[in-house]
């Protein structure tokens, strides 16, 4: 029992680092601070506040890319790529609900989820994927995304691909909204519920706050849709619902009292839509509305200026300098924009074998990331690639010729073979500090140091200091000193001694930081 248990707290732990560094974590701890509200309070404002941001002042929510889909709903056959009448639709890529799945039922709930939210979102723009867009989205082989999909189909989801066959076209009966909604009046666990049907969260409030408002509204669905920004196909279907299940014990239990959850005057924009929520649901004063709003615009602009391309997606990280140890809470978050698809990940797609995709994808996005001075750690790519901490780390093994400027190589927080030690057994083979910046894509700065610190513990360690006394005098970790003190061992040797004669004058030169150097 203990190395499963050992393994979900695991990847609690890796959900919750992202999660730490998510938009709407930052939103929902801003709100709580400000306000002294509880937690469920600012999360719920936190919500509406994303939902503004997303659908009323961007262009596209942080994790969404624009992909070209295949044109209509009635391409039931495979064509090529040439073939195929395509349309641009917005398909979010990565959300912040993304690691909350991970965190309560694992990575294989996740990769669905996102994969049932692409091809939703696709099928409401009047579009649909296909097995090869499925492919570049989530870079997994075509039979493991059809694994990850039949479930759903089984359970009568409707989601619809390009090249389906009749067989499976038939078992779909309504969206994942109509069918949650459709369980949970039957009176079934709604953690089960969501497991099935792979439903975080944030997804089922958004969904039953949009049925209680069609029941309470009791207008034409066209109409009601349009009211409160959900597809006309998902209000019709809870409105049948509702007449089926309506009168039964247990629908009544769990709607109680028919009450419009929002306002309802005709509503103009989501900036009314949002104002109206927050007077009359969460309790602000006009004042402190004005306030709220215009901070979100402010902020709205700020990720605005970041000069957006197609393809790219904007995530937060810790800062590439923010030394290990210290909690996510204090340490400092930088934006940065990422190349999610470029137009030559189509060529890289192959349906049995997506590995060269994972690398190409992996390596652009931890790269470019430290470009803009920030390091993703191991949970922060596998949340952006849709995949596990554990095939990530299986990829960078693969490649372990190819230093990855990670958060715990840049940090010598990870157990692997650090940045540290690589840089300094390139120095100790004689490389020189513009050969080893071009291997290992590290700054002069960093370099230096990373020797610097090497030639203060050898300095230290011929005086005759113990480790413990080391990791006092050096400010460094016991770990890193330990490094140190291998390398050492390794390169105290005949074959080495002009290398070591200038590591050992470091010292004598100074910090290069304070030498301005």
């Amino acid at each position: 029992m203990g190395r499963p248990v050992f393994y979900r707290q695991r990847i609690r732990s890796q959900a919750a680092s992202v999660q730490a560094k998510s938009l709407l974590t930052h939103l929902a701890a801003e709100i709580r601070a400000r306000r002294e509200v509880s937690p469920e309070e600012a999360w719920l404002v936190a919500y509406d506040a994303m939902r503004f941001l997303e659908q009323g002042l961007l262009e596209l929510s942080l994790g969404q890319v624009e992909l070209p889909c295949v044109e209509g709903l009635g391409s039931h056959f495979r064509q090529a790529r040439r073939d195929q009448p395509e349309k641009l639709a917005r398909l979010t890529a990565v959300a912040d609900e993304d690691a909350d799945l991970v965190e309560e039922f694992g990575t294989r709930v996740m990769q669905q989820a996102r994969l049932a939210r692409m091809i939703e979102e696709a099928y409401t723009q009047n579009a649909l994927l296909d097995g090869n867009r499925l492919c570049l989205l989530m870079p997994l082989t075509l039979v493991a995304l059809r694994e990850r999909l039949k479930p759903l189909w089984l359970q009568g989801a409707k989601l619809p691909l390009a090249g389906l066959t009749r067989a499976t076209r038939e078992q779909m009966r309504a969206l994942r909204g109509v069918l949650a909604v459709e369980r949970y009046l039957q009176g079934e666990e709604l953690i089960t519920i969501r497991r099935e049907l792979a439903v975080s969260k944030l997804q089922w409030s958004k969904w039953w706050r949009g049925f209680q408002d069609t029941v309470a509204a009791e207008e034409d669905a066209a109409v009601l849709a349009e009211r409160i920004d959900l597809p006309g196909e998902l209000i019709a279907g809870w409105q049948v619902l509702w007449q089926v299940y309506g009168e039964q014990p247990a629908s009544k239990e769990r709607l109680g009292k028919k009450v419009p959850v929002s306002p309802p005057a005709p509503v103009t924009s989501e900036e009314e839509r949002l104002q109206q929520r927050l007077l009359n649901e969460h309790g602000y004063s006009p004042a402190a509305v004005r306030s709220f709003m215009q901070e979100l615009r402010d902020l709205a602009v700020r990720l605005k200026n970041l000069d957006r391309r197609q393809g790219q997606i904007i995530t937060f990280g810790v800062a590439a300098d923010e030394p290990p140890g210290r909690s996510l809470n204090e340490a400092r978050l930088l934006l940065v924009t990422l190349d999610y698809i470029i137009p030559e990940d189509w060529g890289a797609i192959k349906r049995t074998s997506p590995q060269e995709l994972k690398w190409q994808r992996l390596e652009r996005l931890c790269t470019q990331a430290y470009a803009q001075g920030v390091a993703l750690s191991l949970p922060d790519l596998a949340h952006l690639l849709g995949i596990s901490v554990d095939a990530v780390q299986n990829i960078i093994k693969k490649h372990d010729q190819v230093i990855l400027p990670t958060r715990g190589r840049i940090a010598d927080m990870g157990s692997t073979l650090s940045h540290s030690e690589k840089i300094i057994a390139l120095y100790m083979d004689g490389y020189t500090e513009t050969e080893i910046k071009h291997r290992t894509g590290h700054s002069y700065d960093s370099i230096e140091r990373y020797l610097f610190d090497f030639s203060r513990v050898i300095c230290l360690t011929e005086r005759g200091m113990p480790l413990p006394q080391i990791r006092q005098a050096t400010g460094m970790s016991r770990r890193v000193v330990t490094k140190y003190l291998n390398l050492y061992a390794r390169f105290n040797h005949p074959d080495f001694v002009f290398r070591m004669a200038k590591i050992r004058r470091m010292v004598e030169q100074g910090d290069p930081k304070k030498n301005g150097r």
